[in-house]
């Protein structure tokens, strides 16, 4: 485990059953004794219900990276609230696959498509949804699959907006309105950084908990 990996109070987290699909929100509550004491994960008004014996993964941020580690389910216990009590891991280790959620936000994108007329130098678009590893856009002009695009947006992270430049390639082109000339592109981003994949991934962790914060 690397020092800069360091699990504590208040923490939020991502869980994930072993064999499940969802990732669901929750924080933790205690660290003390080689366990650790979580709330109860949701995914929106859904809970996950844990048992004593059952395997999880756990995910997390911090400042510029994602982490995640293997552990199991000891029992429960009660402070207030009903706790899930987790082992303390024996490793954590930095995300290497791409293991995105994809998060349904409106974000402002200002895009280029290399070699066009620089009459439409820049123009304008809207996140639909947003992963570490693409977006959906909703633009008002079509643009061809396979087609390479420049993408500049700004992330609202808690901490400070970030501004991004990546790009994209056009894997999906779609008209959705028959009457008007709106379509969604699926993008993926390509040749991204470390650091740009984990600010992105980062943001969607925090908007999802804040999500789970309003419910």
């Amino acid at each position: 485990m690397t020092e800069e990996a360091t699990l504590f109070v208040n923490q939020k987290i991502q869980v994930l059953k072993k064999e499940g699909r969802d990732w669901f929100i929750s924080s933790i509550q205690d660290i003390r004794g080689g366990v650790i004491s979580i709330a109860i994960p949701y995914l929106g008004e859904r809970p996950l219900i844990l048992r004593a014996g059952d395997e999880i993964k756990v995910r997390f941020t911090m400042e510029n990276c994602s982490y995640i580690f293997d552990t199991k389910v000891i029992g429960e216990a009660t402070d207030n609230i009903k706790l899930y009590r987790l082992a303390y891991p024996e490793a954590i280790d930095r995300v290497q696959q791409r293991m995105h959620v994809r998060l349904p936000v409106m974000l402002d994108v200002e895009y280029t498509v290399p070699g066009r007329d620089p009459k439409k130098t820049s123009l304008k678009a809207v996140t639909v949804d947003l992963s570490g590893g693409g977006a959906k856009l909703a633009v008002r002009e079509r643009i061809n699959e396979n087609t390479r695009l420049l993408l500049k947006f700004t992330l609202p992270l808690r901490s400070r907006p970030e501004p991004l430049e990546l790009e994209a390639l056009v894997v999906r082109s779609m008209k959705v309105e028959p009457e008007r000339e709106l379509y969604h592109l699926g993008v993926k981003f390509i040749n991204t950084t470390r650091h740009q994949e984990d600010l992105i991934v980062r943001f969607v962790f925090e908007k999802m908990a804040q999500q789970k914060r309003l419910r």
